[in-house]
């Protein structure tokens, strides 16, 4: 105690200071370590694909060298990818096919996202258009239509000024330009591809077509027809899901997954079929319960369940999902019958959605 009181000498002085000057140095080379390591982290994720590099060494360097390895690396990778101009619709589930592709290579390649539709208010042009207030038309952004003069989204242009449209074939394009990445959409077979491409075929021609039937009809028995539908193709869907059994064992995973045939991760199908598969209980809202996707029906609905929360569960596709509020104010306009695209023209004509008429349905004034 009673040292404590004393004064210090010099060199008791210098002691201290030199400690304390340690103990600084330490907690800045601590620091140091914690911003590089945060730098190269970034840096990692701006390598190509299948690029290596030894960047751990980097540690002992400077920031400012971490720093040139992640702009170095930014830029190769930029330099290296597929680059891209998308036109697309944040509403549009057609466009969100091409945004779940396009997401699921993101690293593997890059895109601008160019917001292309919107909607504005028309007095009516033709009195057999049978509503009580002006009728909403797709407004085409001049870029969207230079591209692709049909004014249709998803419309993809490469660097080269290629343009390509029709959404299931993008999906399959951004798949095949990056050779698969690392988690490839299409089937590594050529007879698994081919009946993908079918099956991709029938939901888009009864599940996502009849969508817009139990919206944009508005006779009842025409709106439940058409939901029975849907009902009956998604058990077809379900046939090509694995049951639980199927999938686990004693809390281990089997070789096959949960989506379709089995797949560890979601293809063709797959991403054809989720953008209306997420917006299908918008029904519970517009119309009634007795639309509502009920998995107690059937062990193929409750299949299906699953496999929608299983996808909407990756991030890959999570990020692509639009806010569920805006997207049931927009899709009032179909459930209404004031929607004037050519999907809904066509369906108010008595035609399924998938039988649009590029010129019958597209009306400019």
């Amino acid at each position: 105690h009673e040292y404590m009181h004393t004064t210090p000498t010099g060199s008791e002085e210098e002691a201290e200071e030199k400690e304390q000057k340690k103990e600084e140095q330490k907690r800045v080379a601590e620091e140091d370590i914690i911003m590089k390591s945060r730098l190269l982290s970034n840096a990692f994720k701006c390598l190509s694909p299948g690029q290596t590099r030894h960047m751990s060494s980097s540690l002992g360097n400077s920031i400012q060298s971490a720093i040139d390895i992640a702009k170095e690396s930014e830029a190769e990778a930029l330099k290296n990818v597929p680059k891209m101009t998308y036109y697309s619709a944040w509403f549009c589930p057609f466009a969100h096919r091409a945004t779940l592709a396009l997401e699921r290579h993101r690293g593997f390649l890059s895109y601008e996202w160019v917001e292309s539709l919107g909607w504005e208010k028309r007095s009516k042009t033709n009195e057999e258009i049978k509503t009580k207030h002006e009728n909403w038309y797709h407004y085409k952004s001049p870029d969207l239509l230079k591209a692709n003069p049909l004014g249709m989204v998803p419309t993809i242009k490469d660097e080269f000024n290629n343009v390509i449209t029709e959404s299931i074939v993008c999906i399959q394009y951004i798949d095949e330009i990056v050779n698969g990445g690392k988690e490839p959409i299409l089937a590594s077979s050529a007879a698994e591809r081919a009946k993908e491409r079918v099956m991709a075929d029938f939901v888009a021609k009864t599940i996502c077509s009849k969508y817009y039937s139990v919206l944009v009809r508005q006779e009842e028995t025409e709106q439940l027809e058409a939901f029975g539908e849907i009902e009956k193709a998604i058990e077809k869907f379900a046939t090509h899901l694995v049951d639980d059994d199927d999938v686990m064992i004693d809390g281990e995973k089997r070789e096959k997954g949960r989506f379709f045939n089995g797949r560890q991760t979601p293809g063709l199908v797959d991403l054809t079929l989720f953008p209306w598969a997420w917006r299908l209980p918008v029904f519970e809202t517009h119309r009634d319960e007795r639309f509502k996707i009920d998995p107690a029906k059937s062990v193929g609905l409750r299949k299906y369940m699953r496999w929608l929360r299983d996808m909407v569960s990756r991030d890959d596709v999570s990020r692509t999902l639009p806010n569920w509020e805006e997207y049931l104010q927009h899709i009032t306009r179909y459930a209404d019958g004031s929607a004037r695209s050519k999907v809904a023209n066509a369906v108010r004509d008595g035609r399924n959605a998938h039988e649009y008429d590029d010129e019958k349905d597209d009306v400019k004034e």
